[in-house]
């Protein structure tokens, strides 16, 4: 990790910073530390589905050719799927 040289300023109700307190006390951190960690991994997850993937030509050409090919379930699913189900039982 790096130094630290930015600053990001809250406001917040009494009842959030109470809550924000508590649970960083539970764990045995700052809460600085608890607040920064927890807003870091949920703006890492609400990011993850907009990375930019880049490949090359060949690379592009294989993967359209797999997106192209009818699904192949394993055998256990099409088993699984071909088997009646509790809702099909009376």
């Amino acid at each position: 990790m790096g130094t630290k040289t930015e600053r990001l300023n809250l406001r917040l109700t009494r009842a959030q910073d109470t809550t924000l307190r508590r649970a960083a006390e539970a764990k045995g951190v700052p809460v600085s530390d608890y607040v920064l960690g927890h807003a870091v991994q949920a703006a890492e997850a609400e990011l993850a589905d907009r990375r930019v993937f880049v490949v090359d030509e060949t690379a592009w050409s294989l993967l359209q050719e797999a997106l192209d090919q009818p699904p192949r379930p394993a055998l256990a699913l099409r088993r699984l799927l071909s088997e009646p189900t509790v809702l099909d039982q009376q």
